[in-house]
Parts: structure tokens; sequence; C-alpha cells
């Protein structure tokens, strides 16, 4: 609902997510690994990830951590991000390591 009815009329990106219970009700933060079919993270890359890939991959970085639908990131994996603080906006930026199709 956030994300096609306030931020797709308004032409903003954004992003919002809650776990609920079976009844609907928002679940306890215990629960949510249990019960969620997707976890993803997203962290600051530090300043020797931002050195070495450079400014165009982004500063920061997007992990898969729990996926029951698919493949998740092993250890050091991760997408490139790239945040505007001035806008709240995420955006793919390009990848360090580029992404092959299965």
């Amino acid at each position: 609902m956030v994300k096609n009815k306030i931020c797709g009329d308004m032409n903003i990106c954004g992003i919002g997510a809650a776990q609920a219970t079976a009844s609907g009700k928002v679940a306890d933060s215990a629960k949510i690994g249990r019960n969620a079919s997707v976890i993803a993270v997203i962290t600051d890359k530090t300043q020797e990830e931002i050195d070495e890939y450079g400014l165009e991959c982004g500063n920061k970085k997007l992990r898969v951590v729990l996926n029951r639908n698919g493949m998740q990131h092993a250890p050091g994996e991760f997408i490139d991000l790239k945040f505007d603080g001035n806008h709240i906006s995420y955006e793919q930026a390009k990848q360090h390591t580029p992404i092959e199709p299965f």
C-alpha cells in the first residue's frame, strides 16, 4: 500500500514492510525471521570498499540474508546501491562484479 498508493502516486522512491501474523496483526520481531519469506539488509559500505570498487558502485550494499523463494547471498556477496540522502532514495549502482544471467 505504501509503495503503490503513496510513493507511486507521488513519483518518489520508497519501501515499507511489516511482518504480519495470520490474523493480520504486526508480528513480534522475534518471529519475523521464522515467518519471513525474504529478509534483505542494507548497510553502509566501508571506506575501503568505496575506495576498492569506486564511487560509481555506490555507497551502500544490500544483502539477501534469507530467501525461502530462491538464492541468497553468500558471505561477501552483495548488490551495490547508491543512496541519495537529499531525496531519501536508493537505486542500483554499477555492480562491482558483473551479474551474469543464469
